[in-house]
């Protein structure tokens, strides 16, 4: 019983794993990306993902280094769905042509949570022979790594 408890509860928090990330044009050489993830699978690579799209976005763009500033994060919950178990007990006593039961039953309730990762930057791009480039993140090399720099 608790194994399968477990086991729907990983198959809820799998199913409503996704990630997201907005970009909002701030300059020519500037945008805002908000990423918001959710579920065990996304998470943790919340950071990963705003790594890549920052140098997704300054690629695109005619740049080839980034760096971050204003950048914020957050962790938390949502309530997914609930997990309910029923467990009872019927009797039946027959008595001539009629027959007389009764059901008595137990239920619990289990809340199923889905973890989350909020993180916005704003990405600010340089050409290689910029003096900003200095010390930045090299796009092409990000996007090499899939952000995990």
């Amino acid at each position: 019983m608790k194994t399968r408890l477990i086991a729907t509860a990983l198959f809820c928090a799998a199913l409503t794993s996704c990630a997201t990330t907005s970009e909002m044009p701030l300059a020519t050489n500037m945008v805002r990306l908000d990423t918001n993830a959710s579920g065990l699978l996304f998470t943790s690579a919340a950071g990963a993902i705003t790594m890549k799209k920052a140098a997704e976005a300054t690629v695109k763009r005619g740049y080839t280094h980034f760096r971050l500033e204003q950048v914020a994060t957050a962790q938390g919950s949502r309530l997914v769905g609930m997990n309910t178990n029923t467990f009872g007990t019927a009797n039946a006593s027959v008595y001539g042509n009629s027959a007389y039961g009764s059901y008595s039953a137990n239920s619990f309730s289990s809340p199923v949570y889905a973890p989350t990762a909020q993180v916005g930057v704003t990405v600010i791009m340089f050409q290689a022979n910029e003096a900003g480039a200095r010390g930045a993140f090299d796009a092409a090399e990000v996007i090499k790594k899939n952000g995990k720099v």
